[in-house]
């Protein structure tokens, strides 16, 4: 059993990648709740959850990174540290390649998980300094800054001077690393979480709502026009579902949040439109004469 000495030798602040998730309008479902006109307890129980629990560190603990599994790390378990207070998460990994590829998972996938049930959700991803326990406890100026950028956020602004986008904006010191030192693994799971709009980078779930399918015969595997159209019917199915509960939970006397809500319908309604061109990609390749082409 480690003694005071060794407890006091490991107290000491990291360099580490830092991401920090907070969920928008959590005092408002709060109190709906408690009125017995909005969400269950036990419904808001579940998508706190969702940002993440002791059993995701333990993962790391058991398997290691998980994403790009074959990426350089210091610690097997990436140092990766998790702490969830009320509405929002903390999470910080070490400085790999490994480690900040699975912290961005980690905050993508809980932003994906909440948008499901409905929820808008704002963060900041940095890299910088921080004491970070399972304790939990966290002191340094790199946890600071995260919370401090995150009302900050303006990624995919829609008027010159707006703020509090809802959004998790990545920080360029962490997107530098992703370029300078990240491998092919982690630089194409990082496409794929992400998206610039000329000024700012940020996670983006709505890219990940598409149907994808195979062409052509592989082994194993043959085009199946009626199970491809399904399977797309079943992602439209459930971005309408995305997009109905975003609408049911926004207050409409509220322009603001309003405002942060059209961001997701906006995003939400050019996938149902990608499901729109998949829909007439399928329908094509299962004509054996194909007289038109896709607009």
């Amino acid at each position: 059993m480690p003694n005071q000495s060794d407890a006091m030798s490991e107290m000491e602040f990291k360099d580490k990648f830092i991401g920090f998730v907070d969920i928008l309008g959590w005092k408002v479902k709060v109190k709906a709740a408690e009125a017995g006109t909005g969400m269950s307890l036990a419904e808001l129980k579940e998508a706190l959850k969702e940002l993440g629990t002791s059993e995701d560190q333990r993962k790391f603990e058991k398997y290691g990174p998980m994403t790009c599994p074959e990426s350089s790390y210091v610690q097997r378990n990436i140092d990766f540290q998790l702490t969830r207070v009320s509405d929002c998460v903390i999470v910080s990994s070490e400085i790999s390649p490994a480690g900040v590829i699975n912290l961005v998972n980690h905050c993508w996938g809980a932003v994906l998980r909440l948008l499901a049930k409905g929820f808008m959700c704002r963060g900041y991803i940095t890299r910088g300094s921080i004491y970070h326990t399972n304790e939990p406890e966290m002191i340094g100026s790199g946890y600071q800054e995260a919370l401090h950028k995150e009302p900050q956020v303006s990624a995919f602004k829609r008027k010159a001077d707006e703020i509090g986008t809802p959004f998790v904006e990545v920080d360029p010191a962490v997107c530098n690393y992703v370029r300078d030192h990240g491998d092919s693994c982690v630089k194409k799971m990082f496409s794929r979480y992400v998206r610039e709009d000329g000024i700012v980078t940020a996670l983006f779930p709505f890219q990940r709502l598409q149907h994808s399918f195979i062409v052509g015969d592989l082994p194993g595997h043959s085009f199946d026009i009626e199970r491809e159209r399904q399977s797309n019917k079943n992602m439209c199915s459930m971005i309408k579902e995305m997009k109905e509960c975003v609408k049911a939970f926004v207050d409409r006397s509220k322009p603001d949040v309003v405002d942060k809500a059209e961001h997701y319908i906006a995003a939400l309604d050019a996938q149902l439109e990608v499901c729109k061109k998949t829909d007439e990609m399928i329908d094509m390749l299962g004509s054996p004469f194909p007289r038109g082409r896709i607009k």
